[in-house]
C-alpha cells in the first residue's frame, strides 16, 4: 500500500485528538501550551493541516507521546501492530500502574 498526504493528515490528526482528549486538555488550553492558535490545532485534528516539524514535537512533548506512535499506522514493521496496541493501553492507566507495570517487566527481564 502506497501512503499519500490524506493518509498521514487522518493518522496524525486522529492520534493526537485521542492523545489531547485523554490528557483531559481543551483544544484551546493545549494549542495555549504549545504556543500555537487554537484553529491550527483545529486544521490538525481534522486532517486538514499537518503543522510544522517544531509543533509536531512540541505536541508530542505536551501530549506525553512519541512521533512513532504518531506514525504507527502508517509504518508497518513486525512489531508495529502490538506495539501500537500496548502503547495505547498505557496511556490508559494511571501514572502508580505505570510503575508498577515497570517493576514488572524489569523482574521479567532480569529473571526470564
Amino acid at each position: 500500500m502506497l501512503i499519500n498526504s490524506k493518509d498521514i493528515l487522518n493518522s496524525i490528526g486522529k492520534k493526537i485528538k485521542n492523545a489531547r482528549l485523554a490528557k483531559g486538555y481543551t483544544q484551546e488550553v493545549l494549542s495555549e501550551k504549545i504556543n500555537i492558535s487554537s484553529d491550527l490545532l483545529r486544521n490538525i485534528e481534522n486532517s486538514r493541516n499537518i503543522g510544522s516539524l517544531p509543533t509536531l514535537l512540541n505536541l508530542c512533548n505536551e501530549l506525553d507521546i512519541t512521533p512513532n506512535y504518531l506514525f504507527s499506522d502508517l509504518i508497518k514493521t513486525p512489531d508495529t501492530d502490538l506495539d501500537s496496541t500496548l502503547y495505547s493501553l498505557l496511556n490508559k492507566i494511571s501514572s502508580k500502574d505505570k510503575e508498577i507495570l515497570k517493576q514488572i517487566i524489569i523482574h521479567l527481564d532480569k529473571n526470564y
